[in-house]
C-alpha cells in the first residue's frame, strides 16, 4: 500500500492517491487512506456535482469508497471486496483545491 501526493496544472489544485497492490486471488476486506493535503478541501466535479474522485482497478475485482469510513473532510477510505482473478490491484485518487499559499518577495 502507498500513497502520494503531487500538484495538477492549477496552482491551488492537487490530487492524493493510495495503492493497494498484490491483492491475491480470493483474498478481500483490502482498504487504504487516501491523505487529505493540509487545509485542503475535495473539489467538486462540476459536471456530475459529486467529489472529484477516481477508482483505477485491474479486472476481477470491485472497489469503491467506503461511505462508513468516509466523510470526505477528515477521513477518504478506499475498499475493495474478494480479487476474482489471479492477482488485482486498485489505485483511489481525489482531487482537492488547496488556498492559494503566498510565497515570499
Amino acid at each position: 500500500m502507498s500513497a502520494d501526493a503531487q500538484t495538477l496544472g492549477r496552482d491551488t489544485q492537487t490530487s492524493s492517491s493510495c495503492q493497494i497492490g498484490t491483492i491475491k486471488k480470493s483474498a478481500s476486506g483490502k482498504q487504504c487512506e487516501v491523505p487529505i493535503p493540509p487545509s485542503c478541501k475535495v473539489a467538486i466535479n462540476t459536471a456530475t456535482n459529486t467529489h472529484w474522485a477516481d477508482i483505477e482497478k485491474s479486472g476481477g475485482i470491485s472497489c469503491r469508497f467506503d461511505n462508513k469510513l468516509t466523510d470526505w473532510k477528515t477521513r477518504i477510505t478506499g475498499t475493495c471486496g474478494t480479487c476474482q482473478a489471479r492477482q488485482c490491484s486498485a489505485k483511489f485518487t481525489v482531487y482537492f483545491d488547496c488556498p492559494k499559499s503566498r510565497k515570499a518577495p
